[in-house]
């Protein structure tokens, strides 16, 4: 009797471990970039010309988001891969409204890319290309809990290089 107890329990233990469930969300793309969230996860991540670049982790290299006046934001990242130095930041001035879709003009929004990497290849030089096209679309501008969230796709021309196109850009920041 004590014996069919024992492999009862058994099969229940055995059930339990076979059924635990993945917490994680979906992908929302192939490629492993972090997902389009709206939490205020600091996330900072894009494709460059087919490659990620995604925001460390750590304060230096995840610059985040900070409101300057009641009507600009500027937005910010930097991997910390090691390889080589690059910088892309957002910058929207006026009319910040949650839904809103921004044609990056270098006036009004503005995509930098600071790097020292010459199309993708190391040099010894720090370049800043600005775009002249692309959007930005703020899917949440959260002013009592101070979240800002987008997605982002822009060109940058870099001289005498290739243009370096960005893709699938998303930030998800809580701004200061």
């Amino acid at each position: 009797m004590k014996t069919k107890y024992l492999l009862f329990l058994i099969a229940i233990i055995f059930c339990f471990n076979q059924c635990k469930k993945d917490h994680s969300p979906t992908p929302d793309n192939p490629y492993g970039l972090p997902n389009a969230t709206q939490t205020g996860a600091g996330v900072f991540a894009c494709r460059i010309n087919g490659r990620n670049f995604i925001a460390g982790k750590q304060p230096y290299y995840l610059n985040g988001a900070q409101l300057q006046g009641s009507d600009t934001i500027a937005i910010s990242g930097q991997p910390s891969n090691g390889k080589y130095f690059e910088f892309i930041s957002l910058t929207i001035k006026g009319n910040l409204n949650e839904g809103a879709t921004y044609s990056i003009d270098s006036i009004k929004t503005i995509a930098a890319l600071a790097t020292d990497s010459t199309c993708l290849g190391i040099s010894s030089n720090v370049i800043t290309s600005f775009s002249k096209v692309g959007i930005v679309i703020l899917t949440r501008f959260d002013k009592s809990n101070k979240i800002v969230s987008g997605t982002f796709n822009c060109a940058f021309p870099i001289p005498n290089c290739d243009t370096l196109t960005i893709t699938d850009g998303r930030f998800d920041y809580h701004y200061q």
